[in-house]
């Protein structure tokens, strides 16, 4: 497990007590269960767990696309929940980045074009904006593609663009929902360590669900979702890992 110093970081966003339901009378499936975490200011965190334990919902709760039945999410002190949806739509576009194993770009648009959504949506300065997506686009290996659309691009190259458009706001918080589930496993580590490299570089705080362990234990926590809540999982052995998520 790669560890960093956490003793002078600090805690931007705090969930605390999140419970998530679904369906109602017998039927109802409580999904999220008394659910807390900290996260420290530019460490990445891995979220395993066997498929349909609200692993997704987490993250969506995180990313503030859904709202939990009970609990608060707080971004420096500030109850984001008490928002209202426009307020909170601000707020995901410009301090939230998404990474989603299906990279849900626009296809009749090109690679550069993809990237600089969220900005336009934002109402950001356009030359500055053409400027941050070149550079980014060059970081993550595609100034050579910028004009290129999406159905011109392999599968790795399409998530490398959905990256640079999750991080074109410059967010406090990168989450990524098994971004490398749908590539071969060559192309799916040089996805993930280009969001280390984005970790590192803009001091991102990065969340990342993710099956593959061996992923997982590269990042600063590994923490498993069971029964609605979250448990560290660094000290597991590998071979036990593995066997919990299949």
């Amino acid at each position: 497990m790669h560890m960093r110093d956490s003793s002078s970081r600090t805690v931007d966003f705090s969930a605390r007590g999140l419970v998530k339901s679904y369906g109602h009378g017998p039927g109802r499936v409580e999904v999220l269960s008394d659910l807390s975490l900290e996260l420290l200011r530019g460490e990445m965190v891995a979220i395993t767990g066997v498929s349909g334990t609200g692993k997704s919902t987490l993250l969506h709760i995180l990313g503030t696309l859904d709202r939990p039945d009970k609990g608060t999410l707080t971004y420096k002190n500030e109850d984001i929940f008490k928002r209202d949806d426009g307020s909170l739509a601000a707020f995901r576009n410009q301090t939230i980045g998404f990474v989603f194993q299906f990279h849900h770009l626009l296809p009749e648009f090109s690679a550069l074009e993809n990237t600089l959504m969220p900005g336009l949506i934002a109402g950001r300065n356009k030359e500055e904006l053409f400027d941050d997506a070149r550079e980014l686009l060059n970081k993550v290996g595609l100034g050579h593609r910028l004009e290129h659309r999406v159905g011109e691009l392999s599968g790795g190259e399409q998530q490398r663009v959905a990256l640079a458009r999750a991080i074109i706001m410059k967010p406090a918080l990168l989450l990524a929902d098994e971004p490398t589930g749908n590539l071969d496993p060559k192309t799916g580590e040089k996805v993930f360590n280009l969001i280390r490299d984005m970790n590192h570089d803009f001091g991102l705080t990065t969340v990342m669900v993710t099956h593959n362990y061996a992923l997982a234990r590269q990042m600063d926590r590994c923490l498993t979702l069971r029964n609605g809540r979250l448990f560290d999982s660094g000290i597991l052995q590998e071979n036990d890992a593995l066997a919990a998520f299949h």
